[in-house]
């Protein structure tokens, strides 16, 4: 895989885990209905970049995607 789509995969990577810890705080804290939504909206849209972007990796170089 190029560096640059190993970068992009990283980023994609490392938004998710951003997202999922804006919406855990949301949950633990006494954050409004909409802005758990949001956050949770959120969290949904980076794991569908991240799934997009090893589905893509996968069709390019198939059995260099980890789980």
């Amino acid at each position: 895989m190029s560096a640059v789509n190993q970068r992009i995969e990283y980023v994609y990577q490392s938004a998710a885990w951003l997202a999922e810890g804006v919406l855990i705080a949301a949950c633990e804290g006494d954050w409004p209905a909409d802005q758990i939504a949001q956050a949770a909206r959120e969290w949904h849209r980076t794991r569908g970049l991240l799934a997009l972007s090893k589905r893509w990796r996968e069709e390019v170089r198939p059995g260099d995607v980890d789980g």
